[in-house]
């Protein structure tokens, strides 16, 4: 049996069981389960009773019954599951019978899993009248009430846990017997296997756990030191990429972008953020670039300098618009294209090529006409005024075409040229060659009136230009850039008699030269470009070097000089000299500069984009009070206001709705309407008016109430309805020749002011309390401003910039790089921007103090104090979204762009491509991504 080993058994089985699949198929598993797992020896063990369960389907067969027969007969006990169901089996009647035949009632025990079960005591059998769960059959098998278990309570459909302390009872019961132990013993070790499996489970499970934290932490630990690992390798490879894109930025700016692209993409360092910056502030006059599938070959503007062709090689050509931003049209001819131009009203262009084919290109419908072709290949071609195309051939053979495109006149013999333009109403028409001769002749008679002999034609012209319209000829010689005309004749003053000088080109090696009609120059080095405008008796010249593109291989100015056009193999580049950054915006605004003493216009910017600032514009009468100008992107123009002299400082109001302007002793403020701005009222300073000091910053609060820092050092509180103001802080000093700096919270609620000893004490306005005072290296301050809600300050001196934490109280970082300049700052910290005296604006990095770079102030060209220290003429403040406006007295009021964003979109124009496989391979590394640098 059961207690027995192995080899001490006498049957196979220790149990058969005996039930109605019908009513009793669920309970039957559940309590073989149960026997078989009830006090086991050890967990080793598989299971401590082997229990017979015929899962059979119980239709009639034959030869079903010998197989449960030998069951039968090698089991060692019966349990029944009786029920009214088993009651009426015939399987369970068989069983029964084959049992009772053999050991009869020794060994059988009964389940009730339905019905009742009576015993008769006086009868000494089943009281058969009120027992429904057992067969008739069984009458007389028991001589003894037979020992059985109740079952009932269980249910089919869900038989329950076989851990429920009623079921374990009722498996105890049957498990006793089968085992031969008292059932106390049982449970006793069935408890005390359970309490020892239990411990060893959770020691296991100890065990894996410590083993599973400690893989854990090893597996953390790894993927870190991998992260890390791979961490620096992208800022190895960023770094990298920046500092290649660094060192190609002059003389290769499409690929020095995409690789200062991919290095920020590869890791958004401060190094990669500094070389985005860079790229995209240097050579300020560079609009885009565009590319073409072979070498460019001809280049030409529109009249209005708003529209470019370019020619190449191949025969083909694009019309773009000056900014690069969409192309127009394109067209073609079978040679190679030597000349391109447009007719008076854009509307039209004319192509030659090579070969002599001459064709017109209707750009609004779309349809090229081709004309009757030129001897030999086209090398200039100009439009008349009434729609006339002239044609100069290699030899010198000049047509003329109507608009129609009929040939009218050609004549033979003269001058090849360079220029081919028509002057004096289209009554003439002039040739200039590359070597400063060429022709006037008669329209359309095309008579000779000045032969190429009467042309200035200078002795060692080493290099030379033509004007678009063929007024000046331009040459190098000795270094010297120079310039002439033509010949002044009678009847034909409209042609200059002369042109103006140039200052002395550098040391450098020129190739070719561009000549515009109103005195500028360009020069093609083996370097890149030079650009010199002309000199005069008031003013010298000034030359620029446009950077980013190699040698170039033909240069072309529009006719009124302002933009040029030049080409690189395969690749044009657009310049606009009205253009002083591409990272600023121009909006109109120009301000004048009366005075000869220096002087930084007040700037302010408010909540919905507009921007204030109190200087003189250009246009404003001298003689009025117009100080005060408010400028909205939303379209309603430049309101004008202002009652004094001048304004020192400028807030808006939370709302946006009126305008602060503090003045020598007292703050105006302004409504802001529809088309003017008009006074509401004045707050004067608390003291004598003797001593009055000019305002430093106004710190206007969203219940009408102000607060305001003079030179003096002190911190003035005006209530929304108070005339005058109260002082929450006194004045640090009262040496009217010395100025203390200051700055306040965008809240009012901080004030931060430099003392008389150099250091920066800091004051909770609403108390006047001071809270804490800051010394940079014991250097006089030379600039501050608070942000983040006034809970950082930025500190400038001579040789250190710093960030102090307010609520740390302590130096989260400092710059020990020369700077000396102006401070300002977004509410929110996040932006941080110095302005030098040189003009240099620079971002830096809030979190880590990291230089960022930046682009420098436009120099205006004529101010009345010079031009030395720019960034003494300019005022600067960072509006809500992070854009920051400049005002330069003798310049313009800008607005600069300084998200990353930005900067990839204007670097993806420039380059107008994307990284090929081989530079990705030569620069990175690694397999090309399949993600484009630029979409």
């Amino acid at each position: 049996m059961a207690g027995q080993n192995a080899s001490q058994r006498t049957h196979r089985y220790d149990a058969f069981l005996s039930y109605s699949h019908a009513a009793d198929s669920a309970k039957a598993d559940h309590l073989r389960r149960g026997l078989q797992n009830f006090a086991r020896s050890s967990w080793r063990q598989l299971r401590a009773l082997r229990i017979f369960l015929d899962n059979a389907s119980l239709s009639a067969n034959p030869g079903l019954w010998p197989e449960i027969e030998r069951h039968l007969a090698d089991s060692g006990a019966f349990i029944l599951l009786a029920c009214p169901k088993s009651a009426g089996s015939d399987w369970v009647q068989k069983e029964i019978n084959w049992w009772r035949a053999g050991l009869g009632a020794r060994r059988m025990l009964i389940v009730v899993t339905g019905g009742e079960l009576k015993w008769d005591h006086g009868a000494g059998d089943f009281d058969w009248e009120h027992t429904t769960c057992l067969p008739r059959t069984m009458a007389g098998m028991f001589s003894d009430e037979p020992r059985w278990v109740d079952l009932r309570w269980m249910s089919e459909q869900d038989p329950g846990s076989l851990r429920d302390s009623r079921f374990q009872q009722c498996v105890a019961d049957l498990a006793a017997p089968l085992h031969g132990r008292p059932k106390e013993d049982l449970i006793g070790a069935d408890v005390t296997r359970q309490r020892r499996t239990k411990r060893l489970v959770r020691g296991a499970l100890a065990v894996i756990t410590a083993l599973a934290l400690a893989a854990g932490l090893g597996w953390v630990n790894a993927v870190q030191q991998r992260d890390e690992a791979q961490r620096q390798a992208r800022l190895a490879t960023s770094r990298q990429l920046a500092a290649t894109a660094l060192n190609l930025k002059d003389g290769n700016l499409r690929l020095a972008s995409l690789l200062a692209i991919e290095a920020y993409r590869m890791q958004e360092s401060p190094e990669a953020t500094a070389t985005l910056n860079r790229l995209s502030t240097d050579s300020p006059h560079l609009v885009s670039m565009v590319s073409s599938a072979k070498d460019i070959s001809a280049l030409a503007f529109s009249t209005d300098g708003k529209t470019v062709a370019v020619g190449d090689e191949g025969g083909a050509v694009a019309v773009w618009h000056a900014d690069g931003r969409a192309l127009r049209a394109r067209t073609s001819l079978p040679g190679r294209i030597t000349a391109v131009g447009f007719s008076q009203d854009g509307k039209r262009l004319a192509a030659g090529d090579s070969k002599g084919n001459v064709g017109v290109h209707d750009l609004t419908r779309r349809t090229l006409r081709r004309l009757a072709p030129q001897p030999k290949g086209v090398s200039s071609l100009g439009f008349g005024m009434a729609g006339q195309l002239a044609v100069v051939d290699e030899y010198g053979t000049v047509a003329l075409y109507e608009e129609s495109g009929r040939k009218v006149r050609s004549k033979r013999r003269g001058p090849s040229a360079k220029v081919t333009v028509f002057q004096n109403v289209d009554s003439h028409l002039l040739v200039r060659g590359g070597l400063g001769g060429g022709a006037l002749y008669t329209v359309p008679e095309l008579r000779t009136v000045l032969e190429s002999n009467q042309l200035s034609v200078p002795a060692g012209q080493h290099v030379a230009a033509v004007s678009n319209g063929g007024h000046c000829f331009g040459y190098l010689k000795f270094g010297q850039l120079i310039s002439t005309g033509l010949p002044k004749l009678k009847g034909h003053e409209s042609l200059a008699d002369s042109c103006p000088d140039f200052p002395t080109l550098p040391n450098e090696e020129a190739m070719m030269l561009a000549l515009s009609d109103n005195g500028r120059m360009a020069v093609g080095t083996t370097s890149g470009i030079t650009v010199a405008d002309a000199q005069s008796k008031e003013h010298s010249g000034q030359l620029r070097k446009l950077t980013g593109v190699g040698r170039p291989s033909l240069l072309k100015f529009s006719d009124t000089g302002d933009r040029l056009a030049s080409a690189h193999g395969r690749t044009v580049a657009l310049w606009n000299f009205q253009q002083s950054s591409r990272t600023a915006h121009a909006h109109g605004l120009p301000l004048a500069d009366e005075e000869t003493a220096v002087h930084s216009p007040p700037l302010a910017a408010g909540p919905d984009g507009q921007v204030a600032w109190s200087n003189l514009m250009e246009d404003d009468p001298f003689d009025k009070d117009t100080r005060l100008h408010v400028w909205s992107p939303k379209g309603r123009g430049t309101l004008v206001g202002g009652d004094a002299p001048s304004y020192d400082a400028l807030a808006f109001s939370p709302d946006g709705r009126t305008l602060y302007a503090g003045l020598d002793g007292a703050v105006q403020s302004w409504q802001i309407q529809d088309t003017r701005l008009v006074k509401r009222r004045t707050v004067q300073f608390s003291g004598r008016q003797d001593d009055y000091r000019d305002p430093v910053m106004i710190a206007p609060r969203a219940d009408g109430s102000l607060v305001i820092t003079t030179d003096d050092g002190a911190v003035h509180v005006a209530d929304p309805s108070a005339q005058r103001t109260r002082i929450a802080v006194p004045p640090g000093t009262t040496d009217p020749r010395r100025g203390l700096l200051s700055s306040l919270s965008d809240d009012g609620r901080t004030a931060a002011v430099e003392n008389t000893e150099g250091a920066v004490d800091l004051y909770d306005v609403g108390s006047g309390r001071k809270m804490q005072s800051v010394r940079l290296n014991g250097e006089k301050v030379n600039a501050l401003a608070l942000a983040g809600g006034g809970h950082s300050l930025f500190l400038d001196s001579r040789g250190t910039f710093a960030r102090w934490d307010l609520d740390e109280q302590r130096f989260r970082w400092r710059s020990d790089e020369p700077n000396g300049a102006q401070v300002t700052s977004s509410a929110d910290g996040r932006t941080v921007l110095t302005l030098a005296d040189s003009g240099a604006l620079t971002r830096w990095d809030a979190d880590t103090g990291d230089r960022l770079g930046g682009p420098d102030i436009p120099i205006p060209l004529n101010t009345m104090s010079g031009i030395g220290g720019i960034g003494q003429h300019t005022g600067f403040v960072v509006d809500s979204a992070g854009t920051l406006w400049t005002a330069t007295e003798g310049g313009e009021v800008l607005s600069w762009d300084f998200s990353v964003n930005s900067w990839i979109e204007g670097l993806c124009r420039i380059a107008d491509r994307n990284l090929t496989d081989a530079e990705w391979r030569r620069y990175v590394g690694t397999t090309p991504p399949a993600r484009p640098t630029c979409d």
